[in-house]
């Protein structure tokens, strides 16, 4: 993570808004260039990567970060620190393998994502279904993905400002459920990301009440475009173990801190970020440089003295 980068971001949220403006307001240029010279928000994301490190949530690890976070808030001046707890889902990764079989047999690399379904213990094998966009995948008639695998590329290609995100995720987020009502017994994505690494992206799907899961992976980006290249000479065939589970509900919660205002009347202000992060790294983008760069505005604009709301 680029440090600069981080107190940039902090700095731009220190500036006073009009919600919180105050009875002398402090000079914007002076708060700004104070939270260029602090590390808190660098403090925050690296002690809770560090200290804590993956926290799915819902798991030990989430509680473990929610207990970190409220002893930060705490030391940090906040007032009415508390934790408030809820339950929510909780889907827990197993195995991830895949394999080209026949003649071009290899070994690529894959990721669950979240909510994915599971293969069962000893994986399914299929034939692989190339679709190059979701929108492809979409006009793919019904039945027509009986007992095979399903690949769809959507390939993102890459935006300074990450806006091609938000679009180019449809293949994640419904992909799997569109393959399963055709008729497929597993999906494979290309990542959502353009960085050539072989670690695949991971990132949660959803599925319709009633539709059973199917096993759902991503690829990591060479992967795919191996995969690609092996569909352009014939017909590929696949075994794939994934084995997630889904473990019932178990103890989520938030971790609240406040900056009380001048004037109750005046409302409230709530700002906030996700604590918990994907098992397959620390989380420092996704996001604890989110939570921290808040909690530091929030901070620079409780120390410059009591805001209205």
């Amino acid at each position: 993570m680029n440090k600069r980068i981080l107190l940039a971001a902090a700095a731009a949220l220190a500036l006073p808004l009009p919600v919180l403006a105050q009875t002398a307001a402090p000079d914007p240029a002076a708060l700004r260039d104070a939270a260029l010279k602090d590390d808190v928000a660098w403090d925050i994301t690296e002690g809770l990567t560090t200290e804590v490190g993956q926290r799915l949530a819902a798991t030990e690890a989430e509680a473990r970060a929610r207990e970190w976070g409220a002893k930060k808030l705490k030391a940090l001046g906040f007032q009415n620190v508390r934790i408030e707890t809820f339950k929510m889902p909780l889907w827990v990764r197993g195995e991830e393998q895949a394999e080209v079989l026949g003649g071009s047999a290899q070994k690529l690399v894959i990721a669950a994502l979240g909510n994915s379904g599971s293969t069962g213990p000893k994986g399914v094998e299929g034939e692989i279904v190339y679709f190059p966009t979701m929108a492809d995948l979409q006009m793919a008639p019904e039945g027509s993905l009986k007992g095979k695998i399903a690949f769809v590329s959507h390939s993102m290609t890459a935006t300074q400002d990450g806006s091609q995100y938000g679009a180019f995720g449809a293949a994640r987020r419904s992909g799997p459920s569109t393959a399963a009502s055709k008729g497929a017994i597993a999906i494979l994505i290309r990542s959502i990301g353009t960085d050539y690494h072989r670690n695949p992206h991971t990132g949660v799907t959803n599925w319709p009440k009633d539709m059973k899961p199917i096993a759902a992976a991503a690829l990591s980006v060479p992967d795919a475009e191996q995969l690609e290249r092996l569909l352009k000479r014939g017909p590929v065939r696949m075994k794939l173990l994934i084995t997630p589970e889904f473990k019932g509900e178990a103890e989520s919660g938030n971790v609240i801190g406040e900056v009380p205002g001048s004037d109750p009347a005046a409302g409230i202000v709530v700002v906030g970020g996700h604590l918990d992060s994907w098992d397959l790294g620390t989380g420092a983008i996704d996001d604890a440089s989110g939570v921290a760069i808040t909690t530091a505005a929030a901070k620079r604009i409780m120390d410059a003295g009591q805001p209205r709301r």
